[in-house]
C-alpha cells in the first residue's frame, strides 16, 4: 500500500457533542524519555540510572530511523543530565539524525540543578574538573526552537500531521522535582483547544496528569505528579478533541483509559527498562511497544541499580518477591493496547 493512500479523513466534525477523529489510518510516534544526556561518562543524576546514556541515545536514534512509516518523535521531557552548553550541544547534534521532525518539552534536569541535594553517588567523580556552569532554562528553550518551541514559553502547540495538533505541555517548578501548571498556562491551553477543535489532539507532558500507582496520591510519588493535575483534567474535560497524554516522570511503563482520553506514561532510555515506546494510533485504539536499547550485560546494570535504589525500593519488600515486583513495575508490560473511547467510527 502506497503511504499516500493512508491519509484518509475520517469525517473530523467537531460540531457540539462530536468527538475528535484520528484523521489517518495510522499514525506511528516514538517517544524517548529520560536519557540525561551527558558528555560526561561518569554523570548519575538518579541512583537507579545507568551511565550509557550518549550510547543508548545514540541506538535510540539508529533503530527510529530504520522504523517504517515513523511520523515524528517526542522527548518527553529530562533529555539532559544537566543544562551544560556542551552536553545541550552534543544531544542536538545525535537527535538531528532523527529523518522525522523531533519535538520537545522540558524536565526537571533540562536546566538549572535542583534545589534539594543529590545523592552520594549523583555527584562528580573524584578527581573530576568542575562541571560547566548550567544553562538557564530560557536558555534551553530559545536553543531548541522549532522542536516545538516557538518563542520564550515553555508550552507549545504544533499541527505535527494534518488533523493532528501536538501540545507540549510546561511542567517543570524550576529548582523543584514535582510539577504544575499555572494559571496562565491552562488559560493558553483552553484557548488552544478551543481553537483546534477541528483537529485531534496529543498532550506531552514531563510530569503525571493521573495516579499511575497507589502511591502517586500520597507524600512517597507526589512529586511524580502535577500537583494541580485535577485542575489540568478539568480543561481537558472542557473539549471533546483530546486522544492521548505522554508523560515520563514516572519511569513506568504504563498507561491508562480515563475518561474519554488514553494517558501512557514512557519508559526511560537510561533507566530499566533501558527502552523508548513505539506508539502506533488507529481511529479505534491505541498500541504501545517498549522497545529495548540494552544488551543483556547493560540491562541487569540497570536492574541492579533500581534494587538498589532507596527511592524506588522504598515500597517493596526485601526479598526476591519484592526484587520482582519491582522490575515488573518500572519495566510494565512490553506491548499494551488501549481503546480510544473518544472515537466515533
Amino acid at each position: 500500500m502506497r503511504r499516500a493512500s493512508l491519509w484518509l479523513v475520517l469525517g473530523m466534525v467537531l460540531a457540539a457533542g462530536c468527538t475528535a477523529s484520528v484523521p489517518r489510518e495510522r499514525i506511528t510516534f516514538a517517544v524517548l524519555a529520560g536519557v540525561y544526556y551527558s558528555v560526561q561518562p561518569g554523570t548519575c543524576v538518579e541512583a537507579a540510572m545507568v551511565r550509557q546514556s550518549e550510547a543508548l541515545l545514540r541506538k535510540a536514534v539508529a533503530d527510529l530511523n530504520a522504523t517504517k512509516d515513523l511520523d515524528f518523535v517526542v522527548v518527553a521531557g529530562d533529555l539532559l543530565a544537566g543544562a551544560d552548553g556542551l552536553g545541550l550541544d552534543r544531544a542536538k547534534a545525535v537527535l538531528a539524525e532523527i529523518r522525522v521532525p523531533y519535538y520537545v518539552v522540558l524536565g526537571e534536569y533540562d536546566g538549572p540543578p535542583l534545589a534539594a541535594t543529590a545523592p552520594a553517588e549523583a555527584a562528580a567523580p573524584q578527581n573530576q574538573a568542575e562541571p560547566p556552569t548550567s544553562l538557564s532554562r530560557s536558555t534551553v528553550i530559545w536553543a531548541l526552537q522549532g522542536r516545538g518551541f516557538t518563542g520564550s514559553e515553555g508550552y507549545w502547540s504544533r499541527e505535527a500531521l494534518p488533523g493532528l495538533l501536538l501540545i507540549g505541555l510546561d511542567t517543570v517548578v524550576p529548582g523543584q522535582r514535582g510539577g504544575h501548571v499555572d494559571a496562565q498556562q491552562l488559560a493558553w491551553l483552553d484557548r488552544t483547544l478551543a481553537a483546534g477543535a477541528g483537529k485531534a489532539v496529543l498532550i506531552v507532558a514531563h510530569h503525571g496528569l493521573v495516579p499511575f500507582h497507589p502511591l502517586d496520591e500520597g507524600a512517597a510519588w507526589q512529586s511524580m505528579m502535577v500537583d494541580n493535575a485535577r485542575a489540568v483534567r478539568d480543561v481537558l474535560a472542557r473539549h471533546k478533541n483530546v486522544l492521548m497524554v505522554v508523560t515520563d516522570h514516572h519511569h513506568l511503563a504504563q498507561g491508562q483509559v480515563t475518561g474519554p482520553i488514553v494517558y501512557l506514561s514512557s519508559p526511560s532510555v537510561s533507566v530499566w527498562p533501558l527502552a523508548y515506546y513505539l506508539v502506533r494510533l488507529t481511529p479505534k485504539e491505541v498500541e504501545a511497544v517498549w522497545i529495548p536499547l540494552a544488551d543483556d550485560a547493560l540491562t541487569q546494570q540497570a536492574q541492579d541499580r533500581l534494587l538498589a535504589s532507596p527511592t524506588y525500593r522504598s515500597v517493596f519488600p526485601v526479598g526476591e518477591d519484592g526484587d520482582t515486583a519491582c522490575i515488573r513495575l518500572f519495566g510494565g508490560n512490553k506491548m499494551s493496547v488501549y481503546p480510544l473511547p473518544a472515537i466515533r467510527p
